[in-house]
């Protein structure tokens, strides 16, 4: 609840009477009606800066002074206006908040802050300024800086001590001795007429005796009885002083029982309170009616609800009693939340939000006590850390530091997401998607290009493609821009797969290099549009594409060959005399060279697999052709053939074929030539030039 206009005009009023003719403070500015914005000029000794140890003395100080919302709970927020080197400030703040909760009285605020920047106080710990600090425990011994004194003179009554010079004045007149005459209590003086008639009779006698010698019969009793009133009289007097002397002793120690409890100091002032008693109690002659006013008024002290609950260690804030802890607590949540405020003025969002954050951990056990609600605060402190990201976030944009920005708005994003949906919540996601999307588009293409100028192709070509795939277009025609990330983009994709397919040729990965080279001659055109590939051509391409393409197939051949795969050999070297005929580069003398050499081992291969077949044609019924030849081995049981070509004469290719036959437990080897006429394409034994077979057993 904030100070009413009354309160604040009072206040206003106070610091005009207390400052108009100080020396040491002048109110050079002030705002609102009635002010709750304040300038101060201060003219004392204080420290501007300290550079290599040495201080810089400076004579005249600003400080800005601003009632918050929740004046005077909330502490006023203070702030430098001139560089102040002192334990307590930061360029922002001053450190006011455990003045404030002892004191909060503007008037006083500002003679505070004086004596702090005079260093006639500061703190020892938990400070704004730890270099400050450090530098008072170095140099104690010039401190203060000033002596002026803020003070404004007044004379207050003081209260009467007793002393043993004048208790004498305690005494009142008429119960004094006259001069001369022995002091007579009240309580043995004689009775009216009783006396002078004593005295008459005792004048006359003496008047009738004068000239003799009286009797000592008569005189002794009349000494006794002098001395016993003068004795009497001298013990009344010391009890009538013991009485004024313990009303004023009551009288000083209730004096001190007033600031005691101002301070919360319940406990001395309880102890002070029982000494007053006890001195009252001890009254038994005098000031009867004082007496009885002190004890009213001290029992009224002691059985009030405030002095109860001071002694148990609570003090009455804001019409409820709190314990220490509770008025800690509150005090160190109030502090935070001007700490904050500070930092928000002051542009400090980040820090404001943390600030925030520590203030609603401390609120969240103080329940209704909490200056401040709790979700509040902790909006508060949403919205200060969600501004401080966007704001860090923007500092990073404007540097063009896209990863750094980005993380920033990522961290503001998932703040928002946790924060109370209102008319601008939406709005706020749809901004700060905005911005992260453009920060991924920006930081994209920034690593491609990295990545470009570095050669690493493949990276570069993903980057650009991921930065592409962030823009909306909206249909038409891309932007200039997005037309260059395109370009970028092809020449990367084409680099890669050139070279790729240049190492994989010179590694003798044929199917690879092939396969790269291919896509990288479907990128050219596009690379070239883009102003890269320059001194690449088409035709180098295709030329490295075909020269793959025969070593491909001269590799597969010799496989082929080693396994005696003739027909697929073949195939091969068809595969490569079709490339070579169906590319423009085909009549060049190294590939008609490689032409020439595949056609002659094709007619090689293709006769070789012909033998190849024959062998096993002949293998597959050499026991019948045995069998026909040699009628003795009809019963006889064949194995182990051998087919071997001999040679071609013509149109026929001679075989000699041979086996194991066994009979009657004996082996024998039966040999023959067996022969295929091309021209009538028939087999046939081979004939000797009689025309007998030719065989052998």
């Amino acid at each position: 609840m904030s100070v009413s206009n009354s309160q604040l005009a009072d206040e206003y009023e106070e610091i005009k009477r207390r400052f108009s003719a100080s020396p040491y403070i002048r109110i050079t500015a002030t705002s609102g009606n009635p002010p709750d914005n304040y300038e101060v000029t201060y003219h004392v000794k204080g420290i501007s800066q300290v550079t290599d140890g040495r201080a810089d003395i400076n004579d005249s100080h600003r400080v800005s002074i601003v009632l918050p919302f929740g004046y005077p709970h909330f502490p006023p927020n203070c702030k430098p206006l001139t560089a102040i080197f002192h334990p307590d400030f930061d360029p922002d703040a001053i450190c006011i908040g455990d003045f404030w909760n002892s004191s909060r009285s503007l008037p006083e605020l500002i003679v505070h802050i004086g004596r702090l920047i005079s260093y006639q106080t500061y703190s020892r710990e938990d400070v704004f300024n730890r270099e400050a600090l450090d530098w008072t425990r170095a140099n104690g011994d010039l401190l203060p800086l000033d002596q002026a004194d803020f003070r404004v003179q007044t004379t207050e009554a003081q209260p009467e001590v007793v002393t043993a010079d004048t208790q004498q004045g305690l005494i009142p007149a008429e119960l004094l001795p006259a001069s001369g005459d022995a002091p007579m209590p009240p309580a043995i003086a004689p009775q009216a007429g009783e006396g002078r008639e004593k005295t008459k009779d005792g004048r006359g006698k003496a008047a009738s005796s004068a000239g003799k010698i009286t009797g000592n019969k008569n005189r002794k009793p009349l000494l006794f009885a002098v001395c016993g009133v003068l004795l009497l009289a001298v013990v009344a007097c010391a009890l009538l002083v013991l009485d004024l002397r313990n009303y004023a002793g009551a009288v000083q120690k209730w004096a001190g029982v007033a600031p005691l409890v101002s301070q919360n100091r319940f406990a001395e002032a309880d102890t002070q309170v029982k000494d007053v008693q006890a001195l009252l109690d001890k009254i038994r002659f005098l000031k009867k009616g004082e007496k009885q006013a002190l004890l009213q008024e001290v029992r009224k002290l002691a059985d009030s609800q405030e002095f109860k609950e001071g002694l148990q260690g609570k003090i009455l804030v804001n019409g409820r009693y709190l314990t220490i802890r509770q008025q800690q607590d509150i005090k160190a949540v109030s502090e935070l939340l001007a700490k904050a405020q500070s930092l928000a003025d002051a542009g400090k969002r980040q820090n404001a939000g943390e600030a925030y954050s520590l203030a609603a951990e401390k609120t969240t056990g103080l329940g209704d006590l909490a200056p401040v609600p709790l979700d509040k605060v902790e909006e508060l402190a949403q919205k200060s850390r969600l501004q401080g990201q966007m704001e860090e976030g923007n500092l990073f944009r404007s540097r063009q530091k896209w990863d750094q920005a980005q993380g920033n708005y990522q961290e503001a994003m998932k703040i928002l997401a946790g924060m109370k949906k209102d008319e601008q919540w939406e709005a706020t996601r749809r901004e700060i998607q905005t911005l992260m999307t453009e920060m991924a588009f920006s930081s994209a293409v920034e690593h491609g290009n990295q990545f470009f100028a570095d050669k690493q192709w493949s990276q570069a070509a993903d980057s650009y493609e991921n930065a592409l795939k962030m823009i909306d277009n909206q249909g038409g025609e891309p932007a200039p821009a997005v037309k260059k990330i395109q370009g970028q983009r092809d020449v990367a994709r084409f680099n890669f797969y050139y070279e790729a397919g240049l190492k994989d040729f010179s590694g003798g990965q044929w199917d690879a290099a092939i396969a790269n080279l291919e896509r990288g001659e479907g990128l050219l055109a596009a690379a070239r549009a883009a102003g890269g590939a320059r001194e690449i051509s088409r035709t180098t391409i295709k030329g490295k594409i075909l020269s793959a393409t025969i070593n491909r197939g001269e590799g597969a051949v010799a496989a082929y060959l080693a396994e005696e795969k003739y027909s697929q050999a073949v195939k091969v070297l068809q595969a490569s005399i079709n490339a070579i005929d169906h590319n423009q580069l085909g009549s060049e003398k190294e590939f008609a060279a490689a032409r020439k050499s595949a056609a002659e081992r094709i007619s090689k291969y293709r006769f070789l697999g012909d033998i190849q077949q024959k062998i096993a044609y002949l293998l597959s019924r050499y026991e019948t052709i045995f069998k026909d030849f040699f009628p003795s081995a009809a019963r006889s049981k064949l194995s182990e053939p051998q087919i071997t070509f001999v040679r071609q004469e013509g149109t026929l290719l001679i075989f000699k074929m041979q086996c194991l036959e066994e009979n009657r437990r004996q082996k024998f080897t039966l040999e023959m030539n067996y022969q295929y006429d091309g021209k009538s394409g028939q087999w046939s034994p081979t004939l000797h030039a009689d025309g007998a077979g030719s065989a052998g057993k």
